[in-house]
C-alpha cells in the first residue's frame, strides 16, 4: 500500500463558487468547508467509510486514505482510494455549476467481506478524541459540523424542521421509507422519501444526497453535535450480493442555497424533471378515513353528508374497505351493501378511489402465498410490522410482502388489476411504503432490490399494473425526491394528525407542508393539499391550496371537538372546488415568506403560483393574507391591495393581470382593490342550495375594482368573478 508521504499526484484544494459562498475540499486532509464571508457553513471530511463485518460477525471499521488523484478533464477527478488492509478502491468526482457530485464509487476488497454501513461524514477517533467521546461503542464518529439541521417536517406537536446543532442528541432520521421501522420518531410519511438532508445556519445550507434510489436504508445518523449520512447495509445478516467487489453509482451530491428551501431546491433541479403530469388527475377528493378511524361505515350517509356539504370530484375509500388489507374485496360484513353504495356514490356523481397499502399482507395463505414470499427475519420467519413499529402494545400487526419473489408480484398484479377491473377507480391511493421492516430485521431476498428499493420496486409493480389495466387511472402517493416521480402522478399532503394534537398545530405544519410542496411542483407533480382532523383548520388550508393543487378533505362529520362544517367553510370549498388551478408544474412567488432557521420554523403567509405558458412566465393564483390591520401591497403586484384574507385565481392561461375572468375568493372580511379595466364584476351567492349571481359594473371611473365582504357575508357570498372588458 502506498504512504501518504509516497503521493505524487495530489489535487489541489477543489473549490466552487456559486450561490455567494466558497466550497473548498482539501482532498489530501479529507477537509471540506463551505463558506459565506469567510464564516464557515458547513465543514466536515467527504470520503467513504466502511463499517464491515468479518466470518465471526465481529465488526470493524475502515476508513478511506487517498494514494493518487488523476485529472480527467476541467472538472472530473479519479481518486484512487486505499482502505487500509481491507481493501481499495476508486471515487469519481464531478464539479458541477452547482456543486459537487460523486459520479461512482468501486470497491476491491482483499478478502471476502460484508458491509454493515457505508457512511459519509465519519473519522476514526484519535485516542485524545476518544477521551472526549460521550460512547466508546465505535472507534469512529461523524464530523459533519454546522449550526443545525433542516429536513422537512421531520418533527411533530408541533412540525418542526429545524433544529439547532445540539437540539437532537443521539438521533437516527430517516431520509428514505423506513422512518419508524429504524427505531426512529414516526413524524410523517409526507414529505419522505427525501432521500436528502440539509446542514447550515444563518449564513447558507449544505443540502447532500444519493443521485440514485440506494440499495441500503438511508438515513441522517446525529452523535451529540455532528452527523453523517448512513447507508445501513446489515450483510453481517444477509447474504451480501458480490463480496469481493462493489460498485456504487451517483452515492454522493452536494448542492447549496441561502435558506434551507433553496438548498433542497438546488439539489432537486440537478435531476430530470418526470412531469408535468396530465391534468386530467388533479381531482377534488373526500376521503372516509376521517369517518372509518371513528368507527362511521355508513357509505350512504357519508355520500349524502358529501353531496351536501363538500360536492368533490371523487370519494377515496380509505383503509378498512377490504376484508383485511391488501385483500382487494370488499368487507360485506362491514359494508352489507357495498355494491349499492358505490353505485349510490356514482348515481351522486362521484368517481371513485380506494386506498391500498404498498405492502401489507394480513392473511397470506388465504392468497397462495408463503412464507418464501414474504419478508423474513434471519430465524427465517415472516416478520410483522405495524405503523408505529410498537412490539409490546401494538395491535393489528401485518406481514410484509417481498417483491423477490415472482408469486408476491404476481399476486400484486392481479390484485391491482382486479380492483380496476371490479371498481373502475379513478384512483388509487397508496399508502405504509415506511411501513416496511428495515435492514436490521429483514431484507428482500434479492439484494439488487433492498434498502430503499424496496418501496419504490413495490410502488413500481403496482403502478404499472394499474396503468396497463387503466392507462388513465392516479396514482397518489408522497414523496418530494425527483427520483420517485415516475412511479405515480399526485402528491398527498397526507393528512395531519401527525402534525399534532391541536387545530394550531395542524394549521402551521400544513402551512409548511405546502411550502416543501414547492419542491415537487417546480419538477411537475401535482399536489393535492389533503386535512387533518380539526374543522377550524380548513379555511387557512383551502387558502394554500389555492396556489398549490387540489383540496382534499379527511375530516369527518365532525372532529373531536364536536365542530363540523360551517356555512362559511362550506362556500370557500365550493369556491375552490369550482375556479381551482387545473394543471401542474409551476414554481412558487414568494411574497411574505419566512424560510425558517435553526431559530424558528418556516411560514408562508402571502405567496403566488408561476406558471410558465408559451416559455412566458405567469402568475396565475395568489394567496393573500393581512398581517396587520393596514391595506397590503407586495411590489410584485403591481395594482393589487387589499384587506383581510383572498385567493386569486386565473381562469385561463394569461396571468391575473391579463386573463379573461380572475376568481377572487374572500376568506376573511376585507376588501380588494385592483386596477385595470374590466366589463363586470359577477357575485356568486349561495344560499338554501341555491347559487345565484349578480352582475355590476365597475363604479370607478378609471375602471379599477374594488369588492367587499363582512363576516355575515362570508355565510353566503362563495366569491366574485372580475371579467375584463
Amino acid at each position: 500500500m502506498m504512504k501518504r508521504e509516497d503521493k505524487v499526484n495530489l489535487l489541489p484544494d477543489l473549490k466552487i463558487a456559486t450561490q455567494q459562498m466558497l466550497f473548498c475540499w482539501n482532498t489530501d486532509k479529507d477537509q471540506a468547508v463551505l463558506e459565506r464571508d469567510d464564516r464557515i457553513v458547513w465543514q466536515g471530511s467527504l470520503l467513504p467509510a466502511f463499517e464491515l463485518a468479518n466470518d465471526n460477525g465481529q465488526t470493524y471499521y475502515t476508513d478511506a486514505i487517498i494514494s493518487n488523484v488523476s485529472s480527467l478533464s476541467d472538472s472530473r477527478y479519479e481518486i484512487a482510494l486505499e482502505f487500509g488492509e481491507s481493501g481499495r478502491g476508486s471515487l469519481q468526482v464531478n464539479t458541477e455549476a452547482w456543486g459537487i457530485r460523486f459520479s461512482s464509487l468501486e470497491v476491491i476488497w482483499h478478502q471476502p467481506t460484508s458491509i454493515v454501513a457505508l457512511y459519509f461524514g465519519t473519522k476514526r477517533m484519535t485516542d485524545m478524541q476518544r477521551r472526549a467521546a460521550p460512547s466508546l461503542a465505535k472507534p469512529f464518529w461523524p464530523n459533519w459540523k454546522a449550526e443545525g439541521y433542516c429536513l422537512p417536517c421531520a418533527g411533530t406537536n408541533p412540525t418542526r424542521s429545524f433544529w439547532r446543532f445540539y437540539d437532537m442528541g443521539d438521533s437516527l432520521l430517516p431520509l428514505g421509507s423506513f422512518g419508524d421501522a429504524m427505531g426512529t420518531s414516526y413524524a410523517a410519511a409526507y414529505p419522505r422519501p427525501l432521500y436528502a438532508a440539509a446542514m447550515g445556519g444563518g449564513d447558507g445550507w449544505l443540502s447532500f444526497g444519493p443521485g440514485t434510489i440506494p440499495d441500503a436504508a438511508l438515513s441522517l445518523q446525529l452523535k451529540s453535535a455532528t452527523a453523517c449520512m448512513q447507508y445501513l447495509y446489515r450483510e453481517d445478516l444477509w447474504e451480501a450480493p458480490d463480496l469481493l467487489n462493489r460498485r456504487w453509482s451517483e452515492p454522493l451530491r452536494l448542492a447549496w442555497g441561502v435558506n434551507g428551501f433553496d438548498a433542497y431546491d438546488r439539489l432537486y433541479q440537478t435531476f430530470p424533471v418526470s412531469g408535468p403530469k396530465s391534468s386530467i388527475h388533479a381531482k377534488s377528493f373526500v376521503c372516509t378515513w376521517g369517518d372509518f378511524k371513528e368507527g362511521q361505515f355508513d357509505l350512504k350517509a357519508i355520500t349524502e353528508r358529501v353531496s351536501r356539504s363538500a360536492p368533490a370530484d371523487m370519494i377515496v375509500l380509505d383503509e378498512y374497505w377490504e376484508t383485511c388489507d391488501s385483500s382487494g374485496i370488499p368487507d360485506y360484513n362491514r359494508f352489507p351493501e357495498f355494491d349499492r353504495d358505490i353505485a349510490h356514490m356514482r348515481a351522486e356523481g362521484f368517481e371513485i378511489a380506494v386506498w391500498q397499502s404498498i405492502g401489507w399482507i394480513d392473511q397470506p395463505e388465504a392468497f397462495g402465498l408463503t412464507e418464501k414470499d414474504l419478508l423474513c427475519g434471519a430465524d427465517g420467519k415472516p416478520r410483522l410490522w405495524r405503523w408505529s413499529g410498537d412490539p409490546i402494545y401494538g395491535q393489528s400487526y401485518h406481514y410484509c410482502l417481498d417483491p423477490s419473489s415472482e408469486r408476491t408480484r404476481s399476486f400484486l398484479t392481479e390484485r391491482t388489476r382486479t380492483i380496476v377491473k371490479r371498481l373502475n377507480p379513478a384512483a388509487l391511493k397508496l399508502d405504509f411504503g415506511y411501513g416496511l421492516p428495515g435492514p436490521d430485521v429483514s431484507v428482500p431476498r434479492r439484494p439488487e432490490l433492498r434498502g430503499e428499493r424496496l418501496c419504490s420496486e413495490l410502488l413500481k409493480i403496482i403502478t404499472d399494473a394499474a396503468k396497463e389495466a387503466k392507462p388513465d387511472i392516479a396514482m397518489i402517493y408522497y414523496g418530494l425526491h425527483p427520483l420517485l416521480h415516475d412511479r405515480f402522478d399526485v402528491i398527498n399532503i397526507d393528512d395531519l394528525g401527525d402534525a399534532g394534537d391541536s387545530a394550531e398545530y395542524e394549521a402551521l405544519g400544513h402551512n409548511q407542508r405546502c411550502m416543501w410542496s414547492a419542491l415537487a411542483a417546480r419538477r411537475g407533480m401535482l399536489i393535492n393539499t389533503s386535512t387533518g382532523y380539526y374543522w377550524e383548520t380548513l379555511e387557512q388550508i383551502l387558502l394554500n391550496t389555492a396556489v398549490v393543487g387540489t383540496n382534499g378533505l379527511t375530516l369527518g362529520a365532525a372532529d373531536r371537538t364536536g365542530k363540523a362544517m360551517t356555512d362559511s367553510q362550506r362556500l370557500r370549498w365550493l369556491a375552490l372546488d369550482k375556479w381551482r388551478r387545473p394543471g401542474s408544474g409551476w414554481s412558487p412567488l414568494w411574497l411574505d415568506a419566512d424560510f425558517g432557521d435553526v431559530s424558528r420554523e418556516p411560514v408562508v403567509r402571502s405567496w403566488g403560483r408561476v406558471e410558465s405558458h408559451q416559455s412566458d412566465d405567469r402568475i396565475t393564483a395568489l394567496a393573500l393574507r393581512q398581517a396587520s390591520g393596514d391595506e397590503m401591497a407586495y411590489p410584485q403586484l403591481s395594482g393589487i391591495r387589499f384587506t383581510g384574507d383572498w385567493a386569486l385565481i386565473a381562469q385561463d392561461n394569461e396571468d391575473i393581470w391579463h386573463c379573461s375572468k380572475l376568481a377572487c375568493i374572500p376568506f376573511a372580511p376585507g376588501t380588494l382593490t385592483f386596477e385595470g379595466a374590466f366589463g363586470a364584476v359577477i357575485e356568486f351567492r349561495h344560499h338554501e342550495e341555491r347559487e345565484t349571481s349578480q352582475v355590476s359594473t365597475p363604479s370607478d371611473h378609471s375602471g379599477n375594482v374594488t369588492v367587499s365582504i363582512s363576516g355575515n357575508e362570508l355565510n353566503e357570498i362563495v366569491g366574485f368573478m372580475l371579467v375584463r372588458q
